[in-house]
């Protein structure tokens, strides 16, 4: 099953919709298992940030980080019909749930191949870019920390 180029494109305006509704809300979030693979892998190019391997595993890291959650507006779309891969540059706003004040706006380029799975085309990996903020700025692990250290068990970033 492949999707057509307008397929494709209304396949990622529903993901981004979904995502930003029920992504990172641990009681929603198998909403999701319709756009990640069971096997999906996170796959971050981002020093001292560790692969994650399989869906359950994935949203432990998105439901990780409960205080500060993550808006994602694609900016700008790369639709490859024939590999059935999308890239998207995100703006990402990093919200304080309970205050809902905007805490930091970072970009994102990701690289997202999809496979079929149960008749559906879901997200088979996630190669991951960020952008790197001016030294001092308010940073994403700044905010995801709060959780973390609440959670000692959490996905936290790996030791250096």
């Amino acid at each position: 099953m492949k999707m057509t180029y307008d397929e494709f494109a209304a396949w990622i305006d529903e993901y981004f919709e979904v995502f930003n509704k029920y992504g990172q809300d641990p009681d929603e979030i198998h909403r999701m298992d319709k756009y990640f693979s069971k096997d999906v892998v996170y796959n971050p190019y981002i020093a001292y940030v560790g692969k994650v391997e399989g869906r359950e595993n994935w949203y432990k890291v998105l439901t990780s980080h409960p205080s500060g959650i993550e808006r994602l507006t694609p900016e700008h779309l790369v639709i490859d019909e024939r590999q059935q891969v999308f890239v998207a540059q995100i703006r990402t706003d990093i919200i304080d749930r309970d205050t809902q004040e905007l805490l930091l706006t970072k970009r994102y380029l990701c690289r997202y191949p999809l496979v079929e799975e149960e008749g559906a085309m879901k997200i088979a990996r996630l190669d991951f870019f960020w952008e790197i903020l001016p030294t001092g700025a308010l940073e994403i692990d700044d905010v995801f920390e709060r959780d973390w250290k609440k959670n000692p068990d959490g996905p936290q970033r790996l030791e250096s």
